[in-house]
């Protein structure tokens, strides 16, 4: 009855060693990095990447967006960011990027140009079937 005993312990500590060994590689690899969030508004769309937390909350005119400390204002015509206007064109998509140390930069992307998580096709996708 004690090798039995004993080999019910041996048992549960193995089990609780394994559970051990997973949860810190749970918690190792859990590098959180750049989130990206695509959100429409009008005809364009404004695409964030930031890498703490981001709020965005529906408006009368538009979006609210606070993400890493700033606060982003967009409706169909205008987007500010921490109060001061941008110069984008109502129909061009605009991409705000906040870095690592929170420094914020925002550009416009042309229609024909692929975001940075979109895969670009290869030469020729669209074309039909050779004959």
């Amino acid at each position: 009855m004690t090798w039995l005993k004993g080999l019910l312990i041996a048992l549960g500590l193995v089990v609780v060693l394994v559970f051990a060994i997973i949860a810190a590689l749970g918690v190792l690899t859990s590098d959180k990095g750049k989130e990206v969030r695509h959100i429409s508004v009008g005809q364009r769309t404004i695409t964030v990447s930031h890498y703490k937390n981001l709020t965005q909350e529906t408006t009368a005119e538009g979006v609210k967006i606070v993400v890493d400390g700033h606060v982003i204002a967009a409706n169909p015509d205008a987007i500010t960011i921490d109060g001061k206007p941008q110069t984008f064109d109502p129909t061009q998509d605009v991409e705000i990027t906040i870095d690592e140390a929170g420094a914020v930069q925002a550009k416009s992307v042309s229609a024909d140009a692929p975001r940075a998580d979109e895969e670009i096709p290869e030469e020729g996708a669209g074309d039909a079937p050779p004959q």
